[in-house]
C-alpha cells in the first residue's frame, strides 16, 4: 500500500496579518488530486493541523472537508496531534470522524495503549501495515514529578518515560503482527524535536519539559518514522526512513530557501528491498544498470508555491537595483500579489526605509510585509540597536537583549535562564490551550444549565395556563 506523510499544516494561521485560507485550500486541492493519480491508501498528518487551540470555523471546515473528501476517495486517514493543537478540539468530532476511517490521536493515553495502535487497510481489506499513532508527549500524559528531584533527574526521568511509552506502543503492534500470516510494515508517529533536526524561523523551540530534543535512540526500530513540528523537510537517520516531512507551505520567510515536499512510502517495496551492498563491479554492467534503476521505497514530491513570496537582503541600493530588475516580479495566477520581507544592511539608521522601498513597488504586485534593518558590522553598535523597533524582534530577541544587558550575568548562568525562558514559553501556550479548552467547557455547561432551565420555565407555564 502507498503511504503519504505530511505535517505541520498550520490550519487558521495568519502570517503577518495576512490569511493563508486560499494558500490551504489551493494545497488540499493539490492533495487530493495525489491521492487519485498515485492511488494513496492512507494519509498520516503528523500534527499541528490547526495553528491555535481555537482556530476560526473556515479552518474547522475545511478539516472536515479533507474528512469526508478522504473517506469518498476510500483513503484512510491518520492524525496525531501536535502542540498548537487542542486535545478537547479534537476530540469533539474524533468518535464521529473514526466512522468515517479517520483515526484521531489527540493524547497519549497509558491506561489505553491498544488506541493508539492503528491497522492500515489495503483496496481489499487486508492490513498492510500498523500506525503506532503518537501525538505531542506532554510531561504530565507520560510521568508525575517527584519532589525532590534535581533538574537533571527530571530530564532522565522524562526520557525514559518518553522512550518506554513508544516501546509500548511498539510491543502492541509486533504482538499484533504475529497475528497475521505475513508481517507488516510497522509505522511510527511523532510531534518533537529529535537531534539533527535544522528548525526555521517558525519553529519555536519545543521543550517537553526540560528536554530541548530527543535522541533518535529514543525510537524502536519502526520501518518509517513520521514525524511533525520541525518545519524543514529532511531525514534524521541515514537510511532516510525516520525523517520530518515538513510544512506543506512556508510559515516564514526564511523556509524560501528551501524546496516544500511530502512523502509517499511503499509499504509493498520494504519487504523487497536488499540491505544495502556496494554496487557491482564495473564489468557487470547490467547488474549495476538494475541496482541503480531500483525502486525507493520512500518518495519525495515536491508542493507548488501556492502564495509567491521573497526575501531581499542587502543595502538599500542592491535591494532596490533587485526590484528593478526585468523579470523579478513573474508571472502570477490573476490578482495575486508577492508578499516580500525586506532586510536593509547598513550601518547608519535610515528613517525613510520602508518609504523608499514602497515608492520602488508602487506600480508592481508586490505587498511589502515586512522591513527589518541589520547592521553590516560583525559587532553591532549601541545607537543602531536602540533605534531597532518592538516589530522587529522575536520573544527570544528581546529577552537575549536583556541578558545582554545584564553584565552581572555569566554564561553559563545566561545558558540556564534561557533554557528555563524557554520552558515557560512552551508552559504558557499549553496553558493557554488548557484555559481555551476550559473555556467551552464552561460555555457548553452554561447552554446545557440555560437550555434547562428555559424549558422547566415552559413547563411551569404550561402548567399555570392548565
Amino acid at each position: 500500500m502507498k503511504i503519504l506523510h505530511t505535517s505541520d499544516w498550520h490550519l487558521g494561521q495568519h502570517f503577518m496579518g495576512k490569511s493563508r485560507r486560499d494558500e490551504h485550500k489551493a494545497f488540499i486541492d493539490w492533495l487530493l488530486a495525489l491521492v487519485d493519480s498515485d492511488h494513496i491508501d492512507a494519509v498520516i498528518i503528523a500534527g499541528d493541523i490547526f495553528d491555535t487551540g481555537s482556530p476560526p470555523s473556515y479552518a474547522r471546515e475545511m478539516y472536515h472537508q479533507l474528512v469526508l473528501d478522504m473517506k469518498a476517495r476510500a483513503c484512510q486517514l491518520v492524525i496525531v496531534a501536535g502542540n498548537h493543537d487542542s486535545v478537547s478540539m479534537l476530540n469533539e468530532s474524533k468518535s464521529l470522524l473514526s466512522y468515517l476511517d479517520t483515526q484521531v490521536s489527540s493524547q497519549a493515553n497509558l491506561d489505553d495503549i491498544e488506541s493508539h495502535v492503528i491497522p492500515l487497510m489495503n483496496k481489499q481489506g487486508e492490513i498492510s501495515a500498523w500506525v503506532c499513532a503518537v501525538p505531542y508527549l506532554r510531561p504530565k500524559d507520560v510521568m508525575k514529578s517527584l519532589s525532590g528531584q534535581s533538574e537533571q533527574d527530571k530530564k532522565m526521568g522524562l526520557l525514559q518515560h518518553i522512550s518506554d511509552f513508544y516501546q509500548q506502543v511498539y510491543l502492541l503492534a509486533t504482538e499484533k503482527n504475529k497475528t497475521l500470516k505475513t508481517p507488516v510494515p510497522i509505522i511510527g508517529t511523532g510531534h518533537l524535536t529529535a537531534m539533527g533536526g535544522q528548525v526555521s524561523e517558525s519553529v519555536r523551540d519545543l521543550y517537553v519539559g526540560t528536554l530541548e530534543a530527543l535522541p533518535t535512540s529514543v525510537f524502536p526500530a519502526f520501518d518509517y518514522l513520521a514525524l511533525g513540528h520541525i518545519h524543514r523537510a529532511q531525514a534524521i537517520t541515514k537510511n532516510g526512513r525516520f525523517r520530518y516531512s515538513g510544512s506543506p507551505i512556508p510559515l516564514s520567510f526564511d523556509e524560501l530557501g528551501r524546496e516544500k515536499t511530502l512523502v509517499i512510502v511503499d509499504t509493498d517495496l520494504f519487504s523487497e528491498q536488499l540491505e544495502e551492498k556496494e554496487l557491482p563491479v564495473m564489468g557487470d554492467l547490467f547488474a549495476r544498470e538494475s541496482a541503480e534503476d531500483k525502486i525507493e521505497p520512500i518518495r519525495l514530491v515536491s508542493i507548488p508555491m501556492f502564495q509567491p513570496m521573497a526575501s531581499l537582503k542587502g543595502s538599500l541600493k542592491e535591494v532596490t537595483k533587485q526590484l528593478n530588475e526585468q523579470g523579478f516580479v513573474k508571472s502570477f495566477e490573476p490578482g495575486q500579489t508577492l508578499w516580500l520581507e525586506v532586510t536593509i544592511v547598513a550601518d547608519d539608521y535610515l528613517s525613510d526605509v520602508q518609504k523608499r522601498i514602497m515608492e520602488v513597488i508602487d506600480d508592481k504586485p508586490i505587498e511589502l510585509l515586512r522591513v527589518m534593518r541589520k547592521s553590516a558590522l560583525e559587532k553591532k553598535t549601541d545607537a543602531f540597536e536602540s533605534r531597532q523597533t518592538l516589530s522587529e524582534l522575536t520573544v527570544s530577541d528581546v529577552f537575549e537583549k536583556s541578558l545582554q544587558a545584564n553584565l552581572d550575568i555569566e554564561e553559563e548562568e545566561a545558558k540556564t535562564l534561557t533554557k528555563l525562558f524557554n520552558v515557560c514559553l512552551t508552559e504558557m501556550e499549553e496553558s493557554q490551550n488548557e484555559l481555551s479548552d476550559d473555556i467551552k467547557v464552561s460555555e457548553k455547561t452554561y447552554s446545557e444549565n440555560a437550555k434547562k432551565n428555559s424549558e422547566e420555565d415552559s413547563e411551569s407555564h404550561e402548567e399555570e395556563q392548565a
